[in-house]
């Protein structure tokens, strides 16, 4: 007797429409998404699509694309031609957009629009992890990660390659034109003149779209040059203050290096370095893990210690991490309401002045000096009034057992958060240019991580 089957037929409708949420369990993520983006404060996104009027066929709603969006990033589906092909062909993705299907066009124009937004959604999603107790402000801890930007190194040059490339252009184009004349002259005598004569070679159509983005990038070099000189003023201004206090209340005198007027040097000794005219913010910076260089950004990520969290996600073109930490843990203290009682950093971040910013701010930091850094700020230090540089007192603390011990936990709390963004949601380009569009995205990146916390918090 034949086995018998289960009725299998492709083309019978289903005469009772299905509800799609029931084909992935309960504890899908994307689920949890969908009820976190319906809670959240959209009204500044929904507002800037007033100004349209009522003409023209319905928007997409934002609820939908911001779903689809911060789903995507959270498995590592960036691109908006895979985010519209995944509408037609992943459940999870079907379930998300009600099964609607917003072109790639769409997509990433709405990434684009309103990419600046995201900051509002990241302290909103940061206040639920809060109400939901994930973050602590106990430690605190900072790092900084290199990310690659939308944009081709090879394609980088300083103010003096920038202007040979003038030239040569210059000289393309003269070669074109006078190629072209005397091809038309020869036309002409051949054929006879019929032809309009505004025709641009091709040659010559390439050679003055690239002068004109060497044009473009010069005039960026010259403006952030003068925008640098009056930032370097500010800031030796600013350092000088704040040294003239510290010897006033500490009644020590310590030297400094005479400070160097840039206003005297040639735009060219003033930025040095090469810029970039894909995307002029990014800078070409050494990547620890491959010991290579990578046209990029750095990113910087604070990270609670109790639940991995991160309190402060913030992106810079500086190369380095000096300076950074007052300004992260204000940014932390900003985005939390609280300030963390320890913060740890590598010795990246190491400097005597920031040590002593941190300790104003009332945060204990454990960041260790360089090999060979001696320091010049002495502070009284224990009962006995020990008069050691912030330097060698740093060293002291991280020697101790109780110091050792907050420190060793430095690896175990960015470095896998860290690894979750490169590795399992393989976010290692950025798809958007220019620093306030990356800070967008790698806020975004920022989100997708928390709520990965917050959803397994409530499971």
């Amino acid at each position: 007797m034949p086995r018998v089957f289960r009725d299998y037929n492709v083309n019978q409708p289903m005469l009772f429409g299905p509800d799609v949420r029931e084909w992935l369990s309960d504890a899908h993520p994307s689920h949890f998404i969908s009820d976190v983006v319906e809670k959240l404060d959209l009204t500044k996104i929904y507002k800037s699509y007033e100004s349209k009027g009522l003409r023209g066929a319905p928007p997409i709603d934002p609820r939908l694309l911001l779903k689809i969006m911060i789903y995507g990033y959270s498995i590592g589906t960036r691109s908006s031609r895979k985010l519209e092909k995944a509408t037609y062909e992943d459940v999870a993705f079907r379930i998300l957009s009600c099964d609607q299907h917003p072109d790639h066009d769409t997509i990433a124009a709405f990434r684009r629009r309103h990419i600046k937004s995201i900051h509002g959604i990241f302290l909103q999603v940061l206040t639920l992890c809060q109400e939901a107790g994930l973050v602590k402000m106990g430690h605190v801890s900072l790092d900084g990660t290199k990310v690659k930007a939308s944009a081709n190194k090879s394609k980088s040059r300083n103010y003096e390659q920038a202007e040979k490339s003038q030239e040569e252009l210059n000289a393309e184009i003269r070669a074109a034109l006078t190629d072209a004349k005397n091809t038309d002259a020869a036309e002409d005598k051949k054929y006879g003149k019929g032809r309009r004569g505004d025709e641009l070679p091709l040659r010559l159509k390439n050679s003055a779209s690239r002068k004109i983005i060497i044009d473009q990038l010069l005039a960026k070099i010259e403006v952030e040059a003068t925008q640098r000189c009056r930032e370097y003023v500010d800031e030796k201004a600013e350092k000088k203050k704040e040294d003239d206090l510290w010897m006033e209340e500490n009644g020590e005198k310590f030297e400094r290096r005479p400070p160097v007027n840039p206003n005297g040097k040639s735009v060219a000794e003033i930025v040095p370095a090469r810029r970039n005219p894909t995307d002029y913010d990014s800078r070409i910076m050494k990547e620890h893990q491959s010991g290579g260089h990578i046209q990029g950004y750095n990113c910087q990520a604070a990270v609670d210690a109790d639940s991995q969290v991160i309190v402060a996600a913030e992106v810079t073109n500086q190369v380095n991490d000096k300076q950074l930490a007052p300004k992260m843990m204000a940014e932390v203290e900003k985005n939390t309401g609280k300030t963390p009682k320890i913060m740890t950093a590598d010795n990246g971040y190491f400097s005597e002045r920031d040590i002593v910013n941190l300790e104003k701010m009332g945060i204990d930091p454990y960041i260790p000096p360089t090999s060979n850094a001696i320091g010049k700020r002495h502070i009284n230090v224990g009962q006995q009034c020990r008069r050691l540089t912030v330097t060698a007192f740093m060293r002291e603390k991280l020697n101790s057992k109780t110091g050792g011990d907050i420190y060793r936990k430095r690896k175990t709390i960015t470095e896998p958060v860290f690894g979750q963004l490169k590795e399992a949601r393989r976010f290692r380009t950025f798809l958007l240019r220019g620093t306030e569009k990356v800070r967008g995205e790698w806020q975004l990146m920022a989100i997708c991580h928390n709520l990965g916390k917050l959803h397994k918090a409530k499971a």
